[in-house]
């Protein structure tokens, strides 16, 4: 194994040392500097002259510079939507850079970071989640429009004078900064300090952390992470501020040119530049292998002159252990000897966990269930595949947002809750986390839909009991469970994306509910004084059932049509008009909205069917969620 990572440095450095002219590729750049805000979120002194001094050093790069100064929800919307085209169009060798100036805060129950537009008029309460631009979404649509630029995310945000209070303060634990993001390919992106943390709005002409990056962009021979480090080794010198950084896969990058300035006595000290730059590429070269050999060789060879370099490697290998395949020996084995996890050794099977109740390789589709902890929601595995997703035009009461039809690939088996997420099983969460559910819920009260302030998940205004679903949550509450349950278990878990969670519904059905195209009260929970294709009609419970209730789908889920819908991740589009089609969360756009999928108790049989959608922001006794867990 050293051999082979010493012929990837090899080849990685011979390839390094190949002529490039300066500034050949496009630049492109959008910077947002959000400064003058209500009284009751808390104006800012210093965004628009950050902005205007990262503008002015990114021109002298050859960037084309696009400013955004004060932007409201929309303003951001578009901006960053025509950015993310022009990056596209740019093509393969494209350099973007993204900096944003202003107000940003972490929701702690979901683990989510915001940036807040100036058009927010308070922070007093959870509106402020609502009406803030969600990090992650900028993160997806510049690593899914424009995958083959490298990027460059600078958040200099999470300022102290922030007013967070009310409801909105008792989410956001014990200070207002951001949470660490997931390494993203092809993305470096930098937080103006540490996770958790506040940064300085002090100074005169710009704050710290801008001055600072200002400066260092136009120093030239310096790899653009290395100037990324010698950013946050100033700023943390200057004003004990510590900047953080994320760059998976960032191929070597030189800004201001590979060619070193005369001066070098400025620069912060560090490891010679030719240690720094094999390390450098040897990682890139080995970030995407599986064999944990490989990154033990290569901290051995690099780790001690390059701990940010070690670091990586160290928790790439805790994560491929913590995703090694369990080992299945043949049933005449007897005390078979350890070998190297591999998933062939289910014999095609995947393995979803070590705690499954029969055996440890379960086969996709198989309806066959597991937990991860004995009071964990029982999940079951999708098979990977592709699926026409949406309906036709004469497929009876079609709605225009469930087109066009497009064609999606699932490309991973992924699990999925085998039941919605009982009330039970909600209230051990909420007992765990302490979290608290202000603003009622709204019910049906016979005769209208009404917002009742004494109404909650334990009391949604019919009887249930802990076997059924878990109603009156919004979808902030079921991304708080999942992230929850995440860290209790070690797993991956989330919501559904939208595409998944119709997929898994179908099972392999085209028709509008997985066993054909009528429905009758047997088959479902829903409202039976309609008919629709033929089916029965004549019940209508008023209530849910028990998640165990009716037959499962062929993939072993039960309820995917009524009962309750289940809130999904993705933000809410009138169509599918842009739509991901390898079955990920669309998280771009207005997040105000989020999509439920599966129709419930109270609704006609049109919105049980696969392809039927619905969006929300509030909590109502129709509304559950089930989970998904990443392998």
């Amino acid at each position: 194994m050293v051999r082979a990572l010493a012929g990837i440095v090899l080849a990685l450095s011979l390839l390094a040392c190949v002529s490039l002219a300066a500034h050949a590729e496009t630049r492109l750049a959008l910077l947002i500097g959000n400064q003058n805000y209500a009284s009751k979120v808390g104006p800012l002194k210093n965004p628009r002259q950050d902005v205007a001094l990262i503008e002015a050093s990114l021109k002298k790069l050859g960037f084309q510079v696009t400013v955004l100064n004060d932007a409201d929800y929309r303003a951001m919307d578009i901006a960053l939507k025509r950015y993310a085209a022009e990056l596209r169009r740019a093509g393969p060798g494209a350099l973007g850079f993204f900096y944003y100036s202003g107000h940003g805060a972490a929701n702690a129950d979901t683990q989510i970071n915001y940036l807040i537009p100036v058009d927010v008029a308070s922070a007093e309460d959870d509106n402020v989640w609502y009406q803030s631009f969600r990090q992650n979404q900028i993160v997806d649509l510049l690593s899914k429009e424009a995958a083959s630029a490298t990027q460059f995310l600078v958040f200099d945000a999470c300022r102290n004078e922030l007013n967070l209070s009310g409801g909105a303060a008792k989410t956001i634990g014990a200070d207002k900064g951001f949470v660490p993001v997931a390494n993203t390919a092809g993305l470096l992106i930098a937080y103006a300090t540490a996770p958790g943390r506040t940064a300085s709005d002090a100074g005169d002409g710009g704050g710290p952390y801008a001055k600072a990056l200002a400066e260092e962009l136009l120093k030239p021979g310096v790899e653009a992470v290395e100037m990324f480090r010698h950013v946050q080794i100033k700023v943390k010198r200057a004003i004990g501020q510590d900047p953080w950084l994320s760059f998976p896969s960032l191929d070597p990058v030189y800004l201001a040119g590979r060619d070193a300035a005369p001066a070098e006595a400025s620069k912060p000290q560090r490891q010679p530049q030719q240690t720094v730059s094999e390390a450098a590429q040897a990682w890139a070269g080995i970030k995407d292998m599986q064999d944990i050999p490989v990154f033990e060789a290569f901290r051995k060879q690099y780790g001690a002159a390059n701990p940010f370099y070690d670091t990586l490697a160290a928790n790439r290998i805790a994560e491929l252990k913590r995703t090694a395949v369990a080992i299945v020996a043949p049933p005449n084995a007897v005390n078979a000897p350890p070998v190297q996890p591999r998933e062939e050794a289910c014999g095609g099977l995947l393995v979803a966990v070590a705690h499954s109740s029969t055996r440890p390789c379960i086969e996709p589709g198989s309806g066959e269930s597991f937990r991860d902890c004995p009071d964990c929601p029982e999940m079951v595995v999708v098979p990977a595949g592709s699926f026409t997703m949406g309906s036709p035009a004469n497929e009876p009461e079609h709605y225009a947002s469930e087109s066009p039809q497009h064609e999606v690939t699932i490309a991973k088996p992924f699990a999925a809750g085998k039941y919605a997420v009982t009330r039970d099983e909600f209230e051990a969460f909420m007992k765990a986390s302490g979290r608290k559910m202000d603003g009622g819920c709204y019910v049906w009260t016979g005769s209208e839909w009404k917002q009742d302030g004494a109404k909650s998940y334990r009391s949604p205004g019919f009887e249930q009991t802990g076997s059924h679903p878990v109603v009156c949550v919004n979808w902030e509450d079921a991304t708080a469970y999942a992230a929850w349950l995440s860290k209790r278990t070690g797993k991956e878990y989330r919501l559904l994306t939208e595409a998944e969670r119709e997929y898994a519904a179908r099972a392999g059905a085209k028709t509008p509910f997985w066993w054909g195209s009528a429905i009758s009260p047997d088959r479902a929970n829903y409202n039976g004084n309609s008919v629709y294709k033929g089916g029965q009609n004549g019940e209508w419970r008023q209530k849910t059932m028990p998640v165990k209730s009716f037959k499962p789908n062929p993939w072993g889920l039960y309820q995917v049509h009524g009962n309750v819908y289940d809130w999904v991740e993705d933000c809410w589009h009138d169509g599918y008009s842009g739509a991901p089609t390898d079955g990920s969360a669309w998280t771009a756009g207005d997040c105000r909205l989020h999509v439920l999928r599966g129709g419930s108790w109270s609704n006609f049989p049109r919105a049980l069917r696969a392809a039927y959608r619905f969006r929300d922001w509030v909590r109502n006794s129709i509304a559950g969620f089930r989970l998904a867990r990443t392998f």
